[in-house]
């Protein structure tokens, strides 16, 4: 294992127990019982004090992925109301650590090129999606950036013509394409970005949602993610 790859579990591990933390109230004791690390220790890679050994970042990893995979952390923080899903969880970085680690591992070994997401609810996941993979973000919009070529594509939203817009300098063709999307109900607005993507020639290479209603069919022919259907 290269040196940054190393580097990169030992900070993925103090992250998601960071996170865990913070975002489901867990105890030092709790975490404690289950690393088996006592707490002082945990305490210190929380405060940045020291990090954990290769091996042991690895262990933890596992066993935290195991106890709170982050689909139940979804669960446990969306609010879903008779019309409105309460997902501000998505806006705290603690929950982007989370997703970071999430999709390296759900899209391991998948090259991305480009970051695609549609304003605006979905950028600060898109952003945090562009990060860890060290790509550029491209993000659809609903007017026409002046003065340059777009590529664009009009759907049904809500029972009216939507239209999204890209400039075309960014998507290029063969560009490998990872679309992300904050909440899909039927799976247009996914669909749309895809057509967006094929427009400029781009390959997408999956898709990660954060969450669906049930019944979501995205109704196309790459891997699509959905950490939580309601």
């Amino acid at each position: 294992m290269k040196r940054v790859e190393g580097l990169r579990v030992q900070l993925d591990a103090v992250a998601y127990l960071k996170s865990v933390k913070k975002l489901l109230g867990v105890t030092y004791r709790e975490l404690s019982a289950l690393l088996d690390i006592p707490e002082s220790v945990l305490s210190r890679y929380a405060t940045g004090d020291m990090l954990p050994s290769v091996a042991t970042a690895e262990e933890m990893l596992a066993r935290l992925e195991k106890a709170y995979p982050v689909p139940e952390v979804v669960r446990a923080k969306v609010k879903v109301y008779e019309t409105y899903v309460d997902m501000s969880f998505a806006y705290l970085p603690e929950f982007w650590q989370l997703y970071e680690v999430y999709l390296a591992r759900r899209f391991a070994g998948v090259e991305v090129d480009k970051v695609l997401t549609a304003a605006v609810d979905g950028i600060p996941l898109a952003v945090a999606a562009a990060s860890r993979f060290e790509a550029p973000l491209v993000v659809a919009k609903t007017y026409k950036e002046p003065g340059v070529e777009n590529y664009e594509y009009t759907y049904l939203r809500e029972g009216r013509p939507a239209t999204l817009y890209v400039p075309s300098p960014l998507l290029r063709r063969r560009d490998r394409v990872l679309i992300i999307d904050d909440i899909a109900r039927t799976g247009r607005t996914l669909r749309a970005l895809a057509e967006l993507a094929a427009k400029a020639g781009a390959v997408v290479v999956g898709a990660s949602v954060l969450v669906a209603k049930s019944g979501f069919s995205a109704g196309v022919d790459f891997p699509v993610d959905v950490l939580y259907t309601y």
